[in-house]
């Protein structure tokens, strides 16, 4: 009984309704006063596991999807979701202009413990989620079947992309609402929740995933309704949790009305990541334009390589983005406290762990790279094709964590143009000029060494943005 006890927080084991809210911003108080005092390696290993474990859920899940779809449906379902990723970037970039800021925002509101000011921010931000995802999910239902060409959908893979986008577009407000709303539990102090309700929702649609595919044979109509039945359950699930009045973030009428100053800060701080997306969903587009143009008849085998390809490296990415995101939120109460010492030892551990994670994750799979993609495919050609894109692809993945770290820094520090420029620079400046040149001199490999070499240069730069910037906290 005592074990059950201590899962059920203090406040809502208390009796009135007085002594709950007093008690709900005492512990938020708390909340502030371990990110500002406790040592700095202590206060990671307590924050940044629930943040990692978060972002490499779906991560995981998108695997355990790939391996159902893959024995279920067939290796052409996979390459149409090659056809589908530059619209699932352009949709999350979307997403990142609406929602983007307002986490940061009341991280620092809940510092400062100006409550009626944080509540205004979340109502507006949650309209401007509805509105927007209501918004997309209108007009890429429209143009869906054009996207898709362009984006190098076949007559083969075009029927499969159809049947999958069609039902995940109807979730589109759910995914809008439900990126912020997860990141916002773990900055009020509930991560834990946070993680039940992903873990949940994950267990349950893989669940789904093996019945409606495997079982019923549903295809990716199998597929996508499985997601659409998870997103709502978690997205169900988040609004009872951010309804509970006793906690300093809550649904309030007042705070769902429009605020036109509220909605353009929140708009201005979401352009880095919108761009960021933006120029994602181009390069995503211009990788599968390459494939399809060296490869030919077999362009649809090539996409599925780099399906697979690009899922397996998503793990490394979210973990380190899981990372990014706990020190970003660390930072922005230190910085508010002007604890600059300790913003700039944040940085430093942060960016130790990121190497780590990806030394120790990219030596695993160039290692077992052939292995790896074995669990996709029998295809001997497809094998070869995967394993030399892992080795090479990724080769830089080291430092590419410390670029990853940058970005979500500058954030954190009211930096948000130059963390656009780290970025845009990967991507417009070095990425994308790589991949117009340097496949048409060396075939399919010059796609994986534009991704290294690009990553090369982009470190590079982040690495002289974060001396200078650091050089600038008041010590």
């Amino acid at each position: 009984m005592e074990k059950v006890k201590k899962w059920i927080p203090s406040y809502v084991r208390l009796s009135t309704a007085g002594t709950q809210v007093k008690a709900k911003k005492q512990m938020d108080n708390r909340q502030v006063e371990m990110m500002t005092t406790i040592p700095v390696g202590r206060l990671l290993r307590k924050f940044i596991p629930s943040a990692m474990l978060a972002m490499s859920c779906n991560a995981i899940f998108n695997i355990c999807e790939m391996l159902i779809i893959c024995y279920g449906v067939g290796l052409d379902a996979i390459a149409a979701f090659a056809c589908m990723f530059p619209i699932i970037i352009l949709v999350s970039g979307i997403a990142a202009l609406v929602n983007s800021g307002y986490v940061s925002q009341l991280a620092v509101l809940l510092t400062d413990n100006e409550q009626e000011k944080a509540l205004k921010v979340f109502g507006n931000a949650f309209v401007m989620m509805l509105i927007s995802g209501l918004i997309i999910t209108i007009v890429f239902e429209i143009f869906l079947e054009d996207m898709l060409r362009l984006c190098g959908a076949s007559d083969v893979t075009l029927p499969y992309a159809l049947d999958y986008m069609r039902i995940m577009l109807v979730s589109t407000i759910l995914l809008f609402t439900m990126q912020g709303m997860g990141r916002l539990l773990h900055v009020i102090g509930r991560p834990r929740a946070q993680i039940v309700v992903q873990i949940g929702g994950i267990t349950m649609n893989v669940i789904l995933d093996i019945l409606f595919v495997l079982v019923f044979h549903w295809g990716m109509k199998g597929a996508a309704i499985a997601s659409l039945i998870c997103e709502l359950s978690s997205w169900s699930i988040f609004i009872i949790l951010l309804s509970d009045r006793r906690g300093f973030v809550h649904f309030t009428r007042r705070g769902l009305r429009v605020d036109k100053k509220i909605v353009m800060n929140l708009l201005s701080m979401g352009v880095s990541p919108f761009a960021i997306n933006a120029c994602g969903c181009i390069v995503a587009l211009m990788i599968n334009l390459s494939l399809l143009g060296i490869a030919g008849e077999q362009g649809d085998m090539y996409l599925g390589t780099y399906t697979i390809v690009q899922r397996i490296t998503q793990i490394l990415v979210s973990l380190v983005t899981g990372l990014g995101l706990g020190v970003q939120i660390i930072t922005n109460v230190n910085i508010t406290r002007r604890n600059y010492i300790r913003v700039r030892a944040l940085l430093m551990h942060a960016i130790f762990y990121s190497f780590v994670i990806m030394s120790v994750g990219y030596g695993i799979i160039a290692l077992f790279s052939n292995q790896l993609m074995a669990f996709f495919t029998s295809d001997s050609q497809m094998i070869a094709i995967g394993a030399t894109a892992l080795v090479i692809g990724l080769c830089t993945f080291p430092f590419v964590g410390s670029q990853m770290i940058a970005v979500s820094f500058f954030q954190a520090i009211r930096r948000p143009r130059t963390s656009m420029i780290i970025s845009l620079t990967r991507q417009l400046l070095f990425l994308i000029p790589m991949l117009i040149i340097l496949p048409h001199l060396i075939g399919v490999t010059g796609v994986w060494w534009s991704m290294a070499l690009a990553d090369v240069a982009s470190v590079t730069i982040s690495w002289i943005m974060l001396y200078t910037e650091t050089k600038k906290l008041s010590l």
